[in-house]
């Protein structure tokens, strides 16, 4: 989510008295967490308190049940040696734990034909995910800029993270929407699912009938822990089940959320055991090539 007024949602969430749903059973096997960001020493993180590194987020992995985790930054525009920069940090802190961490990187579209060389470069170096937050980045989604770089991400066999609520944008969700049908070869996971304005959503399963559509995937990072629990609950199952359950991926949006409260909304949603399966790791796996 946007930076402006984080802080006081994360508050709101983490505070939230998540009980399990009232279900038989729940999925317990191996867990992939699709959002978490890495701050690195350059000060890139959400927030001050962010923690440098990835020590204290594989400790919370490890008592959550993670697997595996997403690391992602966010490219600032107008420097491309501190974008590769920021991008090489993450790779390298990956490495330093490949079993447990991969890399989503970033580039900012509005750096142009630099933005697209240095996709590129990651593909080279093995990166399956890029990272694009139209508010933190302060782009406009229908800008042709952007198509330029995720066009390029299906060409190179990327796919990419979009932030898909933006306050300051009410047609947002829409313009995504029409970007991801205008490029089918592109995957697109639709960061938090448009987190307030979810019910959009509906959109694609109509078009999944019809035979598109299949290129969207929605992160429920933040918005599972916003609504499990609440009135709002069996609409958001209702959406995620007409879209289909196997294009769902969890996230903990990490440090907005830990592992533990994100995967606790998973499990207090009321999905079947397999629909848990398949939002907690095996949709993630089939993406991104994981285990």
């Amino acid at each position: 989510m946007g930076r402006i007024g984080i802080a006081a949602l994360s508050a709101l969430l983490l505070g939230a008295n998540l009980s399990p749903a009232q279900a038989a059973e729940h999925y317990t096997g191996p867990i992939i967490d699709t959002h978490a960001h890495l701050r690195t020493n350059d000060g890139n993180g959400l927030s001050a308190s962010h923690p440098i590194g990835t020590a204290e987020l594989r400790a919370l992995d490890q008592a959550a049940g993670v697997q595996q985790s997403a690391l992602i930054v966010i490219a600032r525009q107008g420097d491309m040696a501190a974008t590769r920069a920021l991008n090489d940090a993450a790779i390298a802190a990956a490495k330093a734990d490949p079993q447990h961490f991969y890399v989503i990187a970033s580039v900012h579209p509005a750096d142009g034909d630099a933005a697209l060389a240095e996709l590129d470069r990651l593909a080279k170096l093995g990166v399956k995910v890029i990272k694009l937050h139209p508010n933190t980045q302060r782009f406009d989604v229908a800008d042709p800029a952007v198509a330029k770089v995720t066009a390029k991400c299906g060409e190179l066999g990327m796919a990419v993270l979009f932030d898909s609520f933006n306050p300051l944008d009410a047609n947002e969700l829409g313009k995504l929407l029409m970007l991801s049908l205008r490029q089918p070869k592109t995957n697109f996971i639709f960061a938090h699912m448009g987190f307030t304005q979810f019910r959009d959503v509906l959109t694609l399963s109509t078009l999944r009938k019809l035979g598109m559509g299949g290129n969207v995937w929605l992160d429920i990072s933040a918005i599972g822990t916003a609504y499990a629990g609440s009135p709002v609950q069996p609409e958001l199952v209702w959406t995620l089940r007409q879209h289909g359950v196997d294009h769902v991926l969890m996230g903990s949006d990490w440090p907005v959320d830990t592992p533990a409260t994100a995967i606790a909304a998973v499990r207090a949603l009321g999905l079947t055991a397999d629909e848990e399966r398949l939002v907690l790791h095996d949709n993630a796996a089939k993406l991104l090539g994981l285990n």
